[in-house]
């Protein structure tokens, strides 16, 4: 499964890009989509406890991203070093990158866990649905107790994916998803542990993906070796790591904010139900986005090592690849939104309180479906910034759609969720033609310079 050649994949993502993004995008693909699977079973478990749970699951899922965008930064950051580094020859760097990056994650884990369990009661009561407070905590607790493993499996991914062992990260996600989706139903319904259960199966799933990522490593099936024999802290290399890294972190708390401040909105709109109305058809919509994604988070390493190797003219053939695919994909894909709709849904209207909501989430799907182009165009152009180590840019791309966002459903919250959602698609809109005009611009620039543009200008 995890393949004897440790040396194949970096050869693979050095070569042609055309290549390198098809032998890695199907793979994401399909490990995307059984993670999303696999959020989605907690949500469809959870319906057949009632509504009620499903809006108390739904009320913390800002904070338990902010968990997982922890290790996606410095996951992110240390994938960009690797395959440049991997580009230009130096692996001594980045194996220097692989240690710098898990005793990060290790201490970064400990310390946001208590503080992300303190911020659970201010959030929820802000939001205005106080009664929540105890099943979110019953859901949240087990996921902050195993907070390591939450915060060091996207950072091992990202290390995996920087040599181009996509195949190899995706494997371990897709087996720990596995495991969530047999788990669930045991520990919900058997065990009795009700909103519990749904978060001590997805802390157990983040485990086993965990400890094969790291069989991978300690078994010598990789090109850059991990080891922490002798660590000394090394601040040039974490400084390099969290300089790509938290502008990624931030970018995605700020995601998190716009999202609790959208739940805020939603529930002064429609009542604590809203949540429900919002959340299942976006956490369906986000099912469809993992195409656009995937073809992101193979594209980032392809690009950056080619940036590396002084080739950045095949940076852009990538990102333009990955553009077209990702644009004929998802016209497709609202298209059979738009037609299977009432289908797309059953899973989550288990429970008679559930169902007389699907009346309204099915027009609320109808609307956020014309969200996933616009999304593809943000997913892509980011990650090209990224492989840029333009991760500000990135950053300001996000800055720009939460605050278009707070800003249209603030004004909409009088109004009708339907209406609201189509305030959604229009910050959306107007984020994926910014983050299209930065990408170009700063990649054209690259190519336009004189001498030996990539290096001058990744590595000066």
């Amino acid at each position: 499964m995890f393949g004897s050649d440790s040396g194949k994949d970096t050869r693979i993502m050095l070569g042609d890009p055309k290549t390198a993004i098809y032998a890695t995008v199907i793979p994401f693909i399909i490990s995307s989509i059984i993670g999303q699977i696999n959020m989605l079973a907690d949500l469809a478990w959870c319906s057949g406890l009632g509504a009620s749970s499903v809006n108390a699951v739904q009320s913390v899922v800002p904070l338990y991203w902010v968990v997982f965008d922890v290790g996606l930064g410095v996951g992110l950051g240390s994938n960009v070093l690797i395959s440049n580094y991997i580009g230009a020859g130096n692996y001594d760097r980045a194996r220097k990158i692989l240690a710098q990056g898990t005793v990060l994650s290790v201490i970064i884990a400990v310390l946001i866990a208590p503080f992300t369990f303190l911020l659970i009661d201010p959030m929820v009561t802000w939001m205005g649905a106080p009664e929540l407070i105890g099943a979110a905590e019953s859901y949240l607790a087990p996921i902050l107790i195993c907070n390591i493993f939450q915060v060091l499996g996207p950072t091992l991914s990202g290390f995996l994916r920087g040599e181009g062992a996509a195949k190899k990260s995706n494997y371990c996600i897709i087996i720990g998803t596995l495991a969530n989706i047999v788990i669930d139903p045991i520990f919900i319904f058997g065990l009795d542990l009700g909103v519990a259960g749904a978060g001590a199966a997805t802390a157990l799933s983040g485990a086993v993906s965990v400890i094969l990522m790291l069989y991978i490593y300690l078994s010598g099936k990789t090109t850059i070796k991990l080891s922490l024999k002798g660590y000394r802290f090394d601040r040039k290399e974490s400084f390099a790591i969290l300089r790509l890294g938290i502008p990624k972190m931030a970018e995605m708390f700020l995601l998190d904010i716009a999202d609790a401040f959208c739940r805020s909105f939603f529930i002064a709109c429609g009542g604590v139900n809203a949540i429900s109305l919002f959340s299942i058809p976006y956490r369906v919509v986000l099912l469809a986005s993992l195409v656009p994604g995937a073809f992101g988070l193979a594209l980032t390493p392809v690009s950056s090592a080619n940036l590396g190797a002084g080739k950045p003219e095949k940076s852009l053939y990538a990102y333009n690849l990955c553009l077209k695919w990702t644009l004929g994909l998802t016209a497709i894909l609202v298209l059979i939104y738009l037609t299977c709709t009432e289908y797309l849904l059953i899973p989550f209207t288990l429970s008679d309180s559930m169902t007389e909501l699907s009346p309204e989430m099915i027009e609320t799907l109808r609307v956020q479906s014309f969200i996933i182009p616009f999304l593809a165009i943000s997913l892509v152009s980011n990650s090209m910034l990224q492989s840029l180590q333009k991760p500000m840019l990135s950053l300001s791309v996000t800055a720009f759609r939460t605050l278009l966002m707070v800003v249209l459903l603030a004004a909409l919250s009088t109004t009708t969720v339907p209406l609201m959602c189509w305030g959604l698609v229009l910050s959306l809109a107007f984020t994926a033609c910014y983050s299209f005009m930065l990408a170009r611009y700063n990649v054209g620039k690259i190519i336009k310079s004189s001498g030996n543009p990539a290096r001058s200008v990744i590595f000066k």
